[in-house]
């Protein structure tokens, strides 16, 4: 009897470890598949060493009910170092369905500030109080754009 109850328990903890697994690859399906709007040959990287090719970064795909940030960013530093691409993990959260969009990012503060710096502009000093400003119509204090760049990308 006893040989029978582990035998079962055997079968049901290997159908639940395929099910994750098969979990993991649909997951990086999906993210392929949303990548390749934007990198068309975005697709599964197997055997490659990272979960997807043809984009011009490293991803990590992970479909899991243990969060492990700190395993991501390690596996993705040494890869990355390697490299030398920007790296970072998505991370399907357990009852997120098949929307990649809704699925989310980790990233090193370090590779992250760069992109942020490209899109909002860099900050090169502290601000004085000639940058900040007061909105009449909430009183919220603002910084603004120095004045002397201002007039530089006028011209």
């Amino acid at each position: 009897m006893a040989l029978l109850l582990g035998n079962v328990l055997s079968v049901k903890q290997s159908m639940a470890s395929q099910a994750r697994k098969h979990r993991g690859f649909r997951t990086e399906r999906v993210v392929a598949q949303y990548l390749s709007t934007w990198w068309q040959g975005a697709c599964v990287g197997r055997g490659s060493g990272k979960d997807i090719v043809n984009v011009p970064f490293d991803v990590e795909v992970k479909a899991r009910a243990g969060f492990q940030p700190l395993a991501y960013i390690k596996q993705l530093k040494a890869r990355t170092a390697i490299s030398g691409e920007l790296g970072f993990g998505v991370i399907r959260l357990n009852g997120q369905g098949e929307d990649a969009r809704e699925y989310a990012a980790i990233i090193r503060l370090e590779d992250l500030l760069p992109l942020l710096i490209l899109k909002y502009g860099h900050i090169t000093s502290e601000p004085t109080e000639a940058d900040i400003d007061r909105c009449t119509a909430c009183g919220s204090y603002m910084i603004v754009e120095c004045k002397t760049c201002l007039i530089k990308k006028e011209a």
